[in-house]
């Protein structure tokens, strides 16, 4: 195992030592720019990544490796959740009260969570950027490493502390303390300059306490001390011992519950062998009622026009209104010679004012042309990727895109139905450049009104 600590500006490995019973510094390289300066741009967060660990792989070999990452708190957020009986489960509650706080920022972040056993109902939820964490699992999985803790330095800091105690980490005159106490987790840092105190509370439901530099200089079992290589230790021990810690390659969401790892497991009921009448009166009356009630819903929405993002159009009438996404089978080949007729209007963009495309035709500024066939399909160069992939890499082709999902189920596959819009002929492009790597992406249909430069992709994706 090899650790590593990523802050602001620097990147940090921890190996064991050859005796195997400490963890020592192995190397340090600094970020050439910083973190928070570069969460909202994919290319220079990717670069800055990428050239870290590349002047570590030269003193360190970082192949097949297993790696544990602790991400400082700088480049984290943080949020205190009062359990509230109001919403259905502390995951919806967490994303909603999140939307309050960071607004439109929330739909950027991956969250993971944790209710202390004291106190209760009061989750501590600490956010990623998304881009940070995706960039993180892409370098290092590029270098041979095999991510299998990605963890909150102040998780490993606040696991064991008594509600009076606080971890403090020291750098000169500044304190950063962390804590659980009866109001949950709490995080604050003190700046001792000559005679004056500068008090900065990031989170935390009580008051930052009288705290004293005297009491920080003299021996103090309610202020426990940690530096680099007791951190790493701690985390080493933690990891060996499985102790609950919260952690961004797992799920989004509720980690820890009552100091406990939240492992959801499915539930089912017995099978009741006796034969009761009154069950099949109470199936045949909701299986009556729920005929009458799809019968209203079809009536409704019979001529809905389905997924409408642009209000315009200029193709024969129907030929914007978009088909069932459901079909008997998905053909990945057959996607694969649509995306290449797509990619063939690259050269002429500037001519096209309108096209649409189908299995069935594909028209181009008003006229039917024909489908170019290929002779041989190629082999894809990925295998699959999952729908939150997918759409963290088109955002990096798209800052702006926007997108609707609808699940359906075809041959007991689940598929998830997606609709692309893009800003530009180029984006789409590029996007579909990569949704060619994956054999579990389709094609189902594309088009582009006229007068508009809003290009539609409709994909289904195989889970």
């Amino acid at each position: 195992m090899i650790y590593f600590l990523l802050d602001n500006k620097s990147l940090s490995v921890y190996i064991e030592s050859s005796t195997k019973q400490n963890l020592s510094l192995a190397s340090k390289t600094k970020l050439h720019l910083s973190i928070s300066n570069t969460l909202n741009d994919s290319k220079k967060l990717n670069s800055i990544i990428a050239r870290a660990l590349d002047e570590i792989s030269e003193e360190i070999n970082l192949t097949n490796n297993l790696a544990s990452i602790i991400i400082d708190d700088s480049i984290l957020s943080h949020s205190i959740v009062i359990r509230s009986k109001k919403y259905d489960n502390i995951d919806h509650q967490i994303k909603e009260e999140s939307k309050l706080k960071w607004g439109d920022n929330t739909t950027n972040y991956f969250f993971v969570s944790e209710e202390k056993k004291t106190p209760k109902n009061i989750f501590h939820s600490v956010a990623i950027h998304h881009l940070l964490r995706e960039k993180i699992k892409l370098n290092f999985n590029n270098f041979g490493l095999s991510i299998k803790y990605m963890v909150p330095l102040s998780s490993i800091l606040t696991v064991g502390l008594k509600p009076s105690q606080f971890s403090v980490i020291k750098n000169g005159n500044k304190y950063q303390f962390f804590g659980n106490t009866r109001k949950g987790f709490m995080f604050f840092k003190l700046n001792f300059s000559g005679t004056k105190k500068v008090e900065e509370k990031i989170i935390g439901l009580l008051d930052i306490p009288k705290i004293k530099k005297s009491d920080l200089v003299n021996q103090n079992l309610k202020f426990i001390f940690f530096n680099k290589t007791k951190i790493f230790e701690y985390l080493a021990n933690y990891i060996f011992n499985k102790t609950p810690l919260l952690n961004f390659t797992e799920p989004n969401n509720a980690q820890i519950v009552s100091g406990q790892f939240n492992i959801k497991t499915p539930s089912y009921s017995p099978i009741h062998k006796e034969f009761k009448f009154d069950n099949i009166i109470k199936n045949l009356s909701s299986g009556f009622l729920s005929l009458l009630f799809l019968l209203l819903i079809v009536s409704m929405f019979s001529n809905f026009d389905f997924l409408r993002i642009e209000t315009s159009s200029n193709f024969n009438e129907s030929n914007v209104i978009v088909e069932d996404m459901v079909e008997e089978k998905l053909s990945p080949n057959y996607s694969i010679l649509m995306i290449k007729n797509l990619l063939s209007l690259k050269d002429r963009s500037s001519e096209i004012n309108s096209f649409l495309l189908t299995e069935s035709e594909f028209i181009v500024n008003g006229d039917s042309v024909e489908f170019e066939q290929i002779n041989s399909y190629p082999a894809f160069s990925k295998n699959n990727i999952s729908f939150n992939e997918l759409i963290i890499g088109l955002f990096e082709v798209e800052k702006n895109l926007k997108f609707k999902v609808f699940e359906s189920e075809v041959d007991k596959k689940q598929i998830q139905n997606v609709v692309f819009k893009f800003n530009s002929f180029e984006n789409s492009i590029n996007a579909l450049s990569i949704m060619s790597e994956y054999e579990n992406l389709s094609l189902r249909k594309a088009f582009l009104d006229n007068n508009s430069d809003s290009i539609h992709l409709y994909i289904s994706i195989i889970k």
